[in-house]
């Protein structure tokens, strides 16, 4: 077998040409990895130039922003303002005393019924913390707080009477009234008042204003006298 004799011109040759291929090679590595960390660096500023945008347009609206904050924080408070702390067995026994007036003292009651207490509505505590109000920290809940009032009434009364539900002294509603005609022509039946009030929201409960009674009266509204219960007693009592 010959042996092949390679010119020192074909070994420069060779050699050009494995460098060639060894640049190319490292050229199309190298272009891959620069082409991947370009787009790394597209999508980083892309999301770069959507946050300034996003910030721009909210240090553009920030004073908007604040003025809507203070609207909405002063619109709640406004609708707080409507309720109390709480809603107690004195309450039901006072708001007797404004139905006897506002029955323009027709009113013969026979039995007070305390209810039940219902959560109407709850926010929780999480839901108020995030809303990042100083003034409102824990978790708020709307109450209603039941009370009945059975008697008799004439019917000019009972139509004060309603009137003085909608536009007296406490939150109310009216839950239920169911009356007849008496043979007199005076109606008799019940009214079941609903007390609303809303506890968590920081709110003041105060004593209704009754003032001292004189002595002699032969009850607590002068007239006939009423029986005060709760709804476990009635249903006791039934049974």
């Amino acid at each position: 077998m010959k042996n092949i004799k390679i010119d020192e011109k074909s070994k420069f040759l060779s050699a050009v040409l494995l460098m060639v291929v060894f640049v190319g090679v490292a050229f199309f590595l190298g272009y891959r990895n620069f082409e991947n960390k370009a787009n790394a660096f597209k999508v980083d500023n892309g999301n770069l130039e959507a946050r300034i945008a996003e910030l721009e347009t909210y240090y553009q609206t920030e004073e908007q922003n604040k003025a809507d904050t203070e609207r909405m924080i002063a619109e709640i408070k406004n609708i707080f303002s409507n309720y109390v702390a709480d809603a107690r067995f004195e309450d039901g026994i006072y708001e007797a005393f404004n139905l006897y007036g506002g029955s323009e003292n027709t009113l013969v009651l026979e039995k007070i019924v305390f209810g039940s207490r219902d959560v109407v509505q709850d926010i929780p505590q999480e839901v108020v913390a995030g809303a990042q109000m100083e003034e409102y920290q824990q978790q708020i809940q709307f109450n209603r707080f039941n009370v009945s009032y059975d008697g008799l009434v004439s019917y000019d009364g009972l139509k004060s009477m309603v009137r003085e539900i909608a536009s007296g002294y406490y939150n109310l509603s009216i839950g239920k009234m169911s009356y007849e005609i008496t043979p007199d022509a005076n109606v008799t039946g019940s009214t079941t008042l609903s007390f609303y009030y809303v506890s968590g929201a920081g709110l003041d409960y105060q004593q209704p204003a009754v003032s001292a009674y004189e002595t002699g009266l032969e009850s607590l509204f002068g007239i006939g006298g009423a029986t005060i219960t709760t709804e476990d007693e009635e249903a006791a009592a039934e049974d």
